[in-house]
């Protein structure tokens, strides 16, 4: 007996909207009662893709086989729609997205487009996503109809929609409006975005990605050239406002004393950037992406008591930083110029990641017993000394135990390489991660005494990523570890005896599984797949002094 099919309308709605759009729509040739139900469906997704097949894309002329199938997507959003509306049903959610109809033939049926909105307004529409991914040369005029969408929640505009300026004398009525998003798309006048984020009171997430402005054409001016990033927005009064993200605006004020999260992109490398932090109590997540922030971001920080996330990337900054919070839990720094110290004064700090081409001395106060500490690093072969020293710049000393190196790039290290001078045993580390090395098994050597000479790792991974031939390697490494090549062993004749002489064990592991000799390596490295481009596995030596 089929119990589900006669299970109320809500119900079997709420079973639809948590399945795929393409498994919620096949469930309408199940039964005449599941029909129904789909045509009641509240929710309606639709993406072009699934009218098209990619595969034959390059296939398609510009004429009737594509058109027809255009067509046969208008004709599915029209159906469903006019159904919902001709009987009175909500419609809670209207989902488009155009990516591969060209924008000769789509324009030609926007009119469809405006029907669409015009129904889904008329019945209580609470979510709009349009997607169109249109040229500047044929843009999506939204329809004023939409100021009449009382009930919108949730409105998010992405490329080749064009704001235009009649929606300066209307008033819009989005007062019920929580989420708003606009990604790359044409304003017709710089008062139109203000416009509509100030009719949002309620706004509690707000994304302005790359928007752009209008700019009339002048004689001899490329078609590109008649839109420029917009460049300053100042917002007022939004006390409901938690969330926000910013790209591509260069001037911004936001008033909200309520904000949790901000996300700033500048439009250009290294803009100026500046906000009074210190109106945000309550910001518990900070994220700057090429910002020339300097002195101001030190003077801010202490204003801001709640701060648990920092994020600071491609930012230019003081050669020398303090950076301090009682309640900050993670910080990461990736790729920021002219630093040469970072001071840290973080007591319930979990996490720090650092990644950069410099070897600043980053030193930490009042450390948490939690602390997990990553750095990323591109190495080659000019680079001898630079990971010791980059480890030794690390203080206190207590933090090496929770030290991560992962090593992204190592590029071709010279077969004459030495390990590093120096009487004193190479620090202790918690981790080291490789990803690459020199295909030349003439390198395997140099390459690995250097690298466990400038740090000793508790463990030692290797990524399985497609793009890296590491296999061999790891043979090697492991015959080496056990003792096959220690005749190959770089110890200065009256000097200390190098790491290689006090390892005990050494341990294999790859999903959880134990391997134990060189031939166990090597028949599980023979019956691995070839991965794909977005597998990444790791095999894992731990060592043991």
């Amino acid at each position: 007996m089929d119990r589900i099919s006669v299970m109320p309308k809500f119900i079997l709605h709420d079973i639809l909207g948590r399945l795929p759009d393409k498994d919620a729509a096949r469930t309408s040739v199940l039964s005449k009662s599941w029909r129904e139900t789909w045509f009641s469906f509240p929710i309606l997704s639709a993406c072009d893709k699934n009218f098209i097949n990619l595969h034959e894309l390059p296939l398609y002329p510009e004429g009737a086989r594509l058109l027809s199938k255009l067509d046969t997507f208008i004709e599915y959003v029209s159906k469903r729609l006019r159904r919902l509306h001709n009987q009175g049903l909500a419609v809670k959610k209207l989902k488009l997205n155009t990516q591969y109809i060209s924008n000769k033939m789509l324009v030609s049926r926007f009119h469809h487009v405006d029907e669409w909105i015009q129904m889904a307004s008329e019945s209580g529409i609470e979510v709009l996503e349009l997607n169109l991914a249109l040229s500047l040369d044929k843009l999506y005029n939204l329809p004023l109809c939409l100021t009449e969408a009382k009930s919108l929640t949730k409105l998010v505009l992405t490329g080749g929609i064009r704001l235009d300026p009649a929606f300066l004398n209307h008033s819009l009525k989005f007062f019920s409006v929580r989420t708003l998003l606009f990604h790359s798309i044409l304003l017709g006048d710089e008062r139109v975005m203000k416009h509509f984020i100030s009719h949002c009171p309620l706004v509690e997430h707000l994304s302005l990605i790359h928007c752009l402005l209008y700019k009339p054409l002048s004689v001899g001016d490329p078609p590109g050239s008649r839109a420029n990033y917009v460049k300053s927005l100042s917002l007022h009064g939004l006390q409901k406002l938690k969330r926000v993200e910013v790209q591509g605006i260069e001037d911004v004020y936001i008033d909200a004393p309520n904000l949790e999260n901000l996300c700033y992109l500048a439009g250009i490398v290294h803009a100026s950037f500046k906000l009074n932090l210190g109106s945000y109590k309550n910001l518990r997540w900070l994220s700057l992406l090429c910002v020339r922030v300097e002195t101001w971001l030190l003077e801010q920080l202490p204003k801001i008591p709640f701060l648990e996330n920092l994020i600071l990337k491609h930012c230019s900054l003081c050669e020398r930083i303090n950076i301090s919070g009682s309640q900050l839990k993670f910080l990461e720094l990736t790729n920021c110029s002219n630093l040469k110290e970072i001071n840290i004064d973080a007591p319930n700090l979990l996490s720090c990641e650092y990644s950069g081409k410099d070897e600043p001395v980053i030193s930490f106060r009042g450390i948490s017993n939690q602390l997990d500490v990553s750095a990323h690093i591109h190495l080659n072969h000019q680079d001898v000394d630079r990971l010791r020293q980059f480890i030794q710049n690390i203080v206190p000393q207590e933090v090496l135990t929770s030290l991560s190196v992962f090593i992204i790039q190592l590029y071709p290290i010279i077969e004459s390489v030495d390990i590093l001078q120096g009487s004193s045993s190479p620090p202790s580390i918690k981790h080291m991660q490789l990803s690459a090395v020199s295909d030349r098994q003439t390198c395997y050597f140099p390459v690995m005494n250097w690298l466990l000479s400038s740090c000793f790792p508790e463990t030692i991974s290797f990524s399985l990523h497609y793009s890296f031939k590491l296999r061999e390697f790891m043979v090697y490494f492991y015959e080496m570890l056990m003792g096959s090549k220690k005749g190959e062993c770089y110890c200065y004749s009256r000097g200390p005896e190098c790491w290689w002489h006090g390892l005990k064990v050494v341990k294999i592991t790859h999903l959880e599984r134990i391997y134990e000799n060189v031939e166990d390596l090597k028949a599980m490295l023979n019956a691995l797949p070839l991965p794909r481009n977005y597998d990444e596995e790791f095999i894992t030596f731990t060592l043991e002094l």
